[in-house]
């Protein structure tokens, strides 16, 4: 096999891609698992569409409501759109490959690193890309990373074909994706400043001009989900500031260290578990063609791109990992620029070394895949056996349709006898009671004992001891004392308990209360509840 071979024959590299899809597509139709408690509150925001919610701006609600539309309301149908993602990023960036291979300057004074190894570096970055957990694990679920990172590849492919190719068109799609980008999740913000060094080190006065009014365009694209934070008290942004400020409460310089140790080497793991491992190997072996630096591939413009537009993000991510603990996709769309860099390097290397890679990049995709069913295949070759914690990626999605539909009979019991309405005392147990029971013409309010709403629930339908109607309380484990004693206390209705799979079991509790306040004037409404304040 030679450098060029990978990227040779546009139909079966499209193929491929299809076919990768469609197996992660099958592994969550044929999964028992339910919505994870964060997917099952988006579907719930996509059934009231606004500009904006507690912890996130809209769009994760509107892909999911376009993907609900069409494919249905049940697990597959809430995730397809959203899985889809990953493919298309994998094509932006397998465009942007082969640009940087065989559309610099640079390249045209230097034909080894020419056109030639242009189709085999698009292939690598869509391999690389597709074969990490990043597309494999997260990429099987509905989060706001799916339309983050594809946004973020576009907007690195727009600004290149912009700066670089001189295409001045291409500063709409830099608009575009980085305005879709922000409706999506704050993180975009973190691409402009890089952006912005990188023109500047061109010296190209036009195409800073062409930065300023995209970045004005993307800004005004996000202005409505600014409108809606200014209308309902800056929800979001105080969020987003205060999981991205908060600081350790003790440890000292030790514990940040270890914090900054395990976030550093969960990329690692979240990008190439087994490849960049071997890598590392193969250039620390000494001969002279692999001790090359994966960076030296780049054309100088592209390693000036990609550097700064992940410093911005990459520092952000490092400095929350050591002032407390930071989620190891934080940083994800770093990962597309680390994927960006080593693909020319790849596509270079001899026929001998190229096979060693693409061996371990399919052992490191089947790893993935088997990772991603691990449940389903216990359940078909060891059903007596649970997975440890630690190999079951899907552990807190499971059992909560289970539990829903042993509480069903005793909830629509009481429904029987009129109308009732329910306390949700979490906001996981509000999200997927939504979920669970819709179509039942829910009606909840969401347990809200913090002065600041904590929770898009808790600001947008909070119980109050003054709502009329009759109530019950659906509690995981025994309900808040606060909450029973506003209610007179608490009488249990009906309780389930299911295997979750990972050695013990998911309750939940049906609760009637004793006692309730008398009947008060209906509140103000808001957007995603009726005239009484209550979600629907």
């Amino acid at each position: 096999m030679t450098a060029e071979r990978p990227g040779a024959g546009l139909g079966l590299w499209v193929v491929a891609l299809a076919s990768l899809f469609a197996l992660r597509l099958l592994m969550v139709a044929t999964s028992a698992d339910s919505l994870h408690v964060d997917e099952a509150q988006y579907w719930d925001w996509s059934r009231t569409l606004q500009w904006g919610y507690y912890s996130k701006p809209p769009a994760i609600a509107v892909l999911i409501a376009a993907s609900d539309a069409v494919f249905g309301s049940a697990e597959i149908g809430v995730r397809a759109l959203a899985m889809a993602c990953y493919p298309l990023t994998a094509v932006v960036l397998a465009a942007l490959a082969r640009d940087i291979v065989a559309g610099d300057e640079a390249v045209q004074a230097r034909p080894d690193k020419g056109s030639g190894h242009a189709p085999a570096a698009a292939w690598w970055a869509a391999a690389l890309f597709m074969a990490s957990p990043i597309a494999g694990l997260l990429g099987m679920v509905a989060t706001t990373d799916a339309l983050l990172l594809l946004c973020w590849a576009s907007a690195l492919w727009a600004l290149w074909q912009a700066v670089v190719r001189r295409r001045h068109r291409a500063w709409v799609g830099f608009a575009a994706a980085c305005g879709v980008g922000l409706l999506d999740k704050y993180s975009m913000l973190a691409l402009l400043p890089g952006a912005a060094v990188f023109v500047w080190r061109r010296g190209d006065r036009r195409a800073m001009a062409g930065l300023l009014a995209s970045g004005a365009a993307a800004l005004l694209l996000w202005s409505p989900n600014l409108w809606w934070n200014a209308q309902a008290g800056w929800p979001t942004l105080r969020h987003t500031a205060d999981i991205t400020l908060r600081q350790q409460d003790a440890g000292g310089a030790g514990v940040a260290l270890a914090s900054l140790a395990e976030f550093s080497l969960g990329q690692v793991l979240i990008l190439a578990p087994l490849l960049l491992p071997w890598l590392a190997w193969s250039v620390g072996r000494g001969r002279r063609a692999d001790a090359e630096w994966p960076g030296s591939a780049l054309p100088r413009a592209a390693a000036c791109l990609l550097f700064w537009t992940s410093l911005p993000m990459a520092a952000a991510g490092l400095l929350q990992a050591a002032r407390s603990s930071a989620e190891v996709n934080w940083i994800a769309p770093v990962h597309l620029s680390v994927v960006l860099a080593l693909a020319p390097w790849l596509a270079r290397r001899g026929a001998a070394r190229t096979r060693q890679a693409v061996r371990v990049l399919a052992l490191q995709l089947v790893l993935v895949s088997a990772l991603g069913c691990a449940p389903w295949l216990q359940r078909q070759f060891a059903p007596a056996h649970a997975l440890p914690v630690w190999l079951d990626a899907w552990a807190r999605m499971r059992g909560w349709s289970g539990a829903f539909a042993e509480l069903a009979p005793a909830w629509q019991t009481e429904q029987s006898t009129g109308a009732v309405r329910l306390i949700g005392a979490s906001r996981g147990l509000m999200a997927h009671a939504a979920y669970h029971w819709r179509g039942r013409g829910l009606e909840r309010a969401a347990w809200a004992p913090h002065t600041v709403a904590a929770s898009h629930y808790e600001l947008s339908c909070p119980w109050r001891v003054d709502m009329p109607g009759r109530w019950l309380v659906l509690s995981q484990g025994p309900p808040p004392g606060a909450l029973a004693a506003a209610l007179g206390g608490l009488e249990l209705v009906a309780s389930a308990r299911v295997d979750n799979g990972q050695a013990g079991t998911l309750p939940l509790q049906l609760w009637r209360p004793l006692s309730v306040g008398a009947p008060a004037p209906d509140a103000p409404a808001r957007p995603d509840t009726d005239s009484a304040g209550l979600c629907r």
